[in-house]
């Protein structure tokens, strides 16, 4: 189990933060806990104390970019309380985009890890992606059932949303060379978040 993540040189997060980049660049198999360190600015050893192998940083960093993800949800959902629920739902996938552009890691880690039916996997999907797919068909199906949602089964919308919204992201230096424009700059992410919406809602 990690040590305590408020230490007060704040290596832990430093760690973390070095290991969802490389995670996401290199998957897990292509990653070192050497690499982690050197992007971190800290020694092995201290990785070490910190994390006692690659699977448990693995774990964490994960369990870091769901929670980063899951904060940003919550507060703005807090911040829509007495707003119609089509409203909230196109604000949290405006949101949801807007962290994609922000944390294309995300996205980039749930692709590696997806593509195997593997132990990090069946991880993954049921601590974090499975209760982030029925939490999101709470929000759609009744919207659903009210004709404001296009007429999809919900599983072909999850993945419209959850692939074509962070996409352009997660290929941010293809995305830039085929088109030119930044992905990370504030108009381009406001165009398809446009964009998402139109696809999804009907009203």
């Amino acid at each position: 189990m990690a040590r305590s993540s408020t230490a007060a040189d704040g290596s832990p997060r430093r760690i973390l933060d070095a290991a969802i980049e490389v995670f996401a660049e290199r998957s897990f198999d292509g990653a070192s806990t050497r690499d982690i360190a050197a992007r971190a600015g800290v020694t092995q050893p201290l990785l070490n104390y910190h994390f006692s192998s690659k699977d448990e940083l693995w774990h964490a960093a994960v369990d870091a970019i769901f929670e980063q993800l899951d904060d940003a949800l919550r507060i703005r959902t807090a911040g829509l309380r007495g707003v119609d629920p089509l409203t909230t739902a196109k604000l949290l996938v405006r949101e949801f985009v807007h962290f994609s552009a922000r944390h294309p890691q995300l996205h980039r880690i749930i692709t590696g890890e997806g593509k195997t039916d593997g132990e990090r996997m069946r991880w993954m999907t049921d601590r974090h992606t499975k209760p982030l797919y029925e939490a999101t068909r709470d929000i759609f199906t009744p919207l659903a059932d009210a004709g404001q949602v296009v007429d999809l089964p919900f599983a072909s919308i999850y993945y419209i949303l959850t692939g074509a919204g962070p996409h352009m992201f997660v290929l941010g230096p293809e995305f830039h060379r085929v088109t030119g424009l930044d992905p990370t700059a504030d108009d381009v992410i406001e165009r398809h978040a446009d964009a998402i919406i139109g696809l999804l809602f009907t009203a």
